[in-house]
């Protein structure tokens, strides 16, 4: 006997539509699939509820798997271009924007859950690193751009064991064009892009390894331009300064 195939059971188990109408009809009379699914589904309740669950540990081949995996799909690293430099001097760093392999990373998953019997702790496998928070500050228009009177933002530096980001939220109204994040030096000239804030002008960013917040020690967010350049355009839409507190949380 055929049954259904493991991954539309995991989706299934999710909460989303997936499968055929053949795969309805098989399950209305297989038992097997009927109860894998209906562990799941238990799996999925007890990842989604709030609280510490008591969890059996999963057996070492597990792991080993775990790590089979990911050594089998792990991406090349990336060739980080130079950095561009814009035509007045000043230095521009960007950095690389790496694509999440989604589709594996969600196959290896469900591929878990079932081959385990639903006795890993999910908990432990997506809990993020301990982090603490550095820095709040408030980001405010400047006098120059009486445009944005009225806007306002805020950045959380926080930092774990690894590394620092910066949460940005941006209070200002839609314009076109996008929003994006900077790090400005003391000189007002040099300055290193973090990224673009999202549709909800939100964003965290990662602070690049080695960075002297002595010396980039203010947060900048922009309005750019649809044009492909790759400078800031000038148009400065709320600013603050990193406390004296937050400066030495660098990473090499």
């Amino acid at each position: 006997m055929s049954h259904t195939d493991p991954t539309i059971l995991a989706r299934r188990a999710l909460g989303e539509k997936a499968g055929t109408a053949a795969d309805d009809e098989h399950a209305e009379t297989c038992a097997q699939c009927r109860a894998e699914q209906a562990r799941l589904a238990e799996i999925t309740a007890l990842a989604r509820a709030e609280g510490p669950a008591q969890l059996d540990a999963p057996p070492p081949q597990v792991w080993d798997r775990i790590a089979a995996a990911v050594a089998d799909g792990a991406p090349a690293s990336p060739v980080v271009p130079a950095a561009p430099a814009a035509a007045n001097g000043t230095t521009i760093l960007r950095p690389v924007r790496r694509n999440r392999l989604v589709t594996a990373l969600a196959g290896l998953a469900a591929g878990l859950i079932i081959g385990i019997g639903g006795t890993i702790g999910v908990a432990q496998l997506t809990s993020a690193p301990a982090t603490r928070v550095l820095a709040q500050v408030q980001l405010s228009p400047l006098p120059q751009f009486p445009q944005w009177h009225g806007s306002s933002g805020t950045a959380v530096m926080r930092s774990s064991a690894s590394q620092q980001v910066i949460t940005v939220t941006l209070d200002a109204p839609p314009r076109p064009g996008f929003y994006e994040v900077w790090l400005l030096a003391r000189n007002g000239v040099s300055m290193i892009s973090l990224g673009e804030l999202n549709a909800d002008h939100t964003g965290t960013f990662t602070i690049p390894p080695g960075t002297d917040l002595h010396n980039y020690s203010r947060i900048d967010v922009s309005l750019q331009p649809f044009n492909g350049i790759t400078v800031h355009a000038r148009t400065s839409v709320v600013r603050g300064s990193l406390p004296a507190a937050a400066l030495g949380a660098t990473h090499d």
